[in-house]
């Protein structure tokens, strides 16, 4: 029997579309079929605690997000660098081709730690969302602080004039309420499944600050002892997971986004000149992402070539043709 830990909720996007799909695939009868026990909700700890506890081997399947761990996947947090992608199918696509055993994030950042990717999420474009005072231009931003993943998305936020606070989604409610925060760096979908709606008044839109990525991973040791049929298995339930996951993610993002309108959301649409006076500030930061890896030694301009590359290889029109 293996073990899955995480530390979102059962009825999260990520566990209901990702994880519950997993479960049932691997455990259906048949050969290479496998029990997995499921412990939601942080009920083994923070998503800190979960990676680590994976790579120590009491944990079986966990997430191991970027954003949660900038200390031991630097690389990996290119895909919460902002103005890529805005749709996560094409994102996760891109991803999963680094995280395959050729790809660059596998051999710099997993291997290393003995964890091995199955499936991954990617969020849409990540926008401002306030609870006092709307943002139309930069000048809105500062002095606000901003809730944020952490990693790369830091330095997003520190780009536009407002100042990072690094904290878990779940946290997010409670800041808001209380004030310790002004405002949130989220995707749309990410609102309703901790009642964000409820405490917001402001958000952006088609801002992409950024997003958010999270591998579920297998530690290495746990896969060298499973039979091929039990490998082929969850390969295969992972990679169906992946799937479930993007359409799942690109269905809710306009639904969550239509549940922030009725509980009475104000949206700034950005467009033409508004829009491009924000790239100007958020598009550096992808060159200065690379070349401050570059100067630690690690190989932060190939990584973010790599992803850049990979995304037009998935682009839609790519894929058509």
């Amino acid at each position: 029997m293996l073990k899955l830990a995480d530390s979102y909720s059962t009825t999260h996007m990520f566990a209901r579309h990702g994880v519950e799909g997993f479960l049932g695939d691997v455990a259906a009868p048949g050969e290479g079929s496998l029990e997995v026990e499921y412990y939601p909700s942080g009920q083994l700890g923070s998503p800190r605690d979960i990676a680590d506890l994976t790579q120590a081997g009491t944990i079986d399947i966990a997430p191991a997000a970027a954003a949660y761990l900038s200390d031991q996947l630097p690389l990996s947090s290119v895909t919460d660098l902002p103005g890529l992608a805005e749709d996560p199918c094409q994102a996760s696509a891109a991803l999963l081709d680094l995280l395959d055993e050729d790809g660059v994030l596998y051999r710099e950042e997993y291997e290393p730690r003995g964890l091995r990717p199955l499936w991954v999420a990617v969020l849409p474009g990540y926008e401002i969302m306030t609870a006092n005072r709307p943002v139309r231009e930069p000048a809105d931003l500062a002095g606000l602080t901003i809730r944020s993943s952490g990693g790369a998305m830091d330095a997003n936020v520190d780009a536009l004039g407002a100042a990072p606070v690094s904290m878990p989604a779940a946290d997010a409610y409670e800041a808001l309420s209380r004030h310790t925060v002004d405002g949130i760096s989220f995707p749309y979908a990410s609102v309703t499944p901790y009642r964000l709606e409820e405490v917001l008044r402001y958000s952006t839109k088609g801002l992409n600050a950024g997003s958010f990525a999270i591998p579920y991973v297998i530690a290495e040791d746990v896969w060298q002892e499973l039979t091929a049929a039990e490998r082929e298995r969850i390969s295969s339930a992972a990679d169906a997971a992946s799937a479930r996951l993007c359409a799942g993610i690109t269905e809710e993002n306009p639904a969550a986004e239509a549940v922030m309108r009725e509980a009475g959301v104000v949206f700034t649409e950005f467009e033409g000149a508004q829009k491009e006076e924000f790239a100007a500030l958020l598009d550096p930061v992808r060159q200065e992402w690379a070349e401050s890896y570059d100067a630690a030694g690690l190989p932060g301009t190939r990584v973010l070539k790599a992803y850049e590359d990979a995304l037009t290889a998935h682009a839609p029109e790519s894929q058509e043709g």
